[in-house]
C-alpha cells in the first residue's frame, strides 16, 4: 500500500449511492470512496435521496448515514418537469441545434438538487477536492460550477448526442482535472473538446475476484445443465440488450445447439413464450453467485456500444471467461484486442461465427480466458488503480 503524503478529505458527488446498485459510475464511486479510506483519507459522498434511476423519486430520507465507513449525505431531488425534459431530450437525440440557455434548461428539468448544491457552496472549504460523476446530470453541471478550482470530473463519457452539447464542453473546460476510465474514453473527449493544458489521467477501477469462483456451483444451484453465454448489468436500450436477444434468437433458429443465454442484473427484458427454453433471466444475484456465473459461462457477451470502462467484462475476464463484444464500442474492443481474451462482432454473422468457434474449440476458449485474467491482473489491480488515483489528485490540486 502506498502511504498518503497528506490525508485528503474528498467529497464524491454522484446522483445515487446504493449498495448493490448495477450502474458503473455508482460502483466506481463506491469502490473509490471505500478503498481510499484504507489509505488514510477521508471519504464523504454527496448524493440524492433517489433509489430508482428512471423515476428519480425521493425514496431515501434526507440526512447523513455511514455506509461501510463512508459518510453519506443525502439531499432531496428537485421536483422535475418530465415533459420539458422529454421535449429537450428529443431535440438532443435528433441532433437539433440548441442554444446554451436551452441546454441549461434541459439540465434544470433533469436530475438536480438545490439542497445538495447549497451544501457544496456552504462547505467548500472543508474538502480538499470534489469528485463529480457522471457528466450528464444537473447536479454535476451546477455543482462543479460552484467549486471549479477544487473539482475533478470523472465523466464516464460515451459517444452519444449529449456528449456534444455546449454544456458538456463547459464541464471539461471548467474542471480543474479530468479522470478517465480508459484510453478510448480520453480519446473521445479529445475529439469533442480541447484537452491541451488540462490535467488528465486515466485511472479506471480495480477488479478483484473471490479466491475460486465455481461454475459447477452455479450450475448446481440454478440447475443449468446446458452451455450458456452470459450478460450481466442493466437491461436497457442504451446497453443494447435488445440486440443481444435478437441475435441469440437468430442463432437458435440457425443452429441446432442447446446453448442458452443467461441474464443477471437489473431492469426488464422483453421475452416471448418461445424464448423461455433458451433465454433465462435470473435477476440480481449475490456477489458469490455472480462470480460463479462468470466462471461457468462459455463467453461473456457485452453488446453495448456505450462503455467507458465495462466492469462486468473485466470481471468475466478475471473469472477466466472469454469476452464477446460489440466491435463498435472502442473501450470493450480495446480490452479484447490488448488482452487477446475475446472476440468482437460487427453483425449477426460474426456473432454466430464467434459462438460456434468457442463451442468447437474449448482449448482455445480456455486460453483466451487465461489471457483475459492475466490482462486484468496486470493493469487493474487495486494497488495500481489507487496509486493512479492518489497521484492524479496530488498533481491536479498541487498538493
Amino acid at each position: 500500500m502506498k502511504p498518503a503524503e497528506k490525508q485528503l478529505k474528498i467529497a464524491y458527488v454522484c446522483p445515487r449511492y446504493i449498495p448493490g446498485t448495477a450502474g458503473g459510475a455508482e460502483v466506481l464511486i463506491r469502490q473509490w470512496a471505500e478503498r481510499m479510506l484504507g489509505r488514510g483519507n477521508l471519504s464523504e459522498v454527496l448524493t440524492t435521496c433517489a433509489r430508482d434511476h428512471i423515476s428519480w423519486d425521493n425514496e431515501y430520507p434526507p440526512g447523513v448515514e455511514v455506509i461501510d465507513g463512508v459518510t453519506v449525505h443525502r439531499f432531496p431531488v428537485n421536483s422535475r418537469d418530465a415533459e420539458q425534459h422529454a421535449f429537450y431530450d428529443r431535440r438532443i437525440t435528433d441532433a437539433e441545434e440548441m442554444s446554451r440557455e436551452e441546454e441549461i434548461e434541459w439540465m434544470k428539468s433533469g436530475v438536480n438538487s438545490d439542497a445538495l448544491c447549497a451544501y457544496i457552496s456552504d462547505h467548500r472549504d472543508e474538502y480538499d477536492c470534489f469528485i463529480f460523476t457522471p457528466y450528464l446530470f444537473g447536479i454535476t453541471y451546477f455543482g462543479l460550477n460552484l467549486v471549479p478550482d477544487k473539482s475533478i470530473l470523472v465523466p464516464c463519457l460515451h459517444d452519444e448526442p449529449v456528449a456534444y452539447l455546449k454544456t458538456t464542453r463547459d464541464l471539461f473546460r471548467k474542471a480543474r482535472g479530468i479522470f478517465f476510465n480508459s484510453n478510448p474514453e480520453k480519446e473521445l473527449a479529445g475529439r469533442i473538446t480541447d484537452l491541451e493544458g488540462k490535467m488528465t489521467k486515466v485511472v479506471g477501477l480495480g477488479v478483484e475476484a473471490p479466491s475460486s469462483p465455481s461454475g459447477e456451483a452455479f450450475r448446481n444451484k440454478f440447475e443449468i445443465s446446458s452451455p450458456y453465454i452470459l450478460y450481466a448489468g442493466r437491461r436497457e436500450i442504451l446497453k443494447n440488450t435488445r440486440l443481444l436477444i435478437e441475435y441469440f434468437r437468430a442463432f437458435k433458429n440457425h443452429q441446432g445447439t442447446d446453448l442458452k443465454l443467461l441474464f443477471i442484473g437489473t431492469g426488464e427484458i422483453d421475452l416471448n413464450k418461445q424464448d423461455r427454453d433458451n433465454i433465462i433471466d435470473l435477476g440480481y444475484l449475490s456477489e458469490e453467485d455472480k462470480w460463479n456465473a462468470y466462471a461457468g459461462a462459455l463467453a461473456f457477451c457485452q453488446p453495448s456500444t456505450n462503455e467507458s470502462f465495462s466492469i462486468v467484462l473485466l470481471e468475466a475476464f478475471l473469472a477466466g471467461t472469454p469476452g464477446l463484444v460489440n466491435a463498435f464500442c472502442p473501450v470493450t474492443l480495446e480490452h479484447c484486442l490488448k488482452s487477446a481474451g475475446g472476440f468482437y462482432f460487427q453483425d449477426y454473422f460474426e456473432f454466430e461465427e464467434s459462438l460456434l468457434y468457442l463451442m468447437d474449440n474449448p482449448e482455445t476458449a480456455a486460453a483466451m480466458g487465461a489471457n483475459g485474467r492475466r490482462y486484468v491482473r496486470d493493469y487493474f489491480s487495486w494497488k495500481d488503480v489507487l496509486d493512479r488515483l492518489e497521484d492524479g489528485i496530488a498533481d491536479c490540486l498541487k498538493i
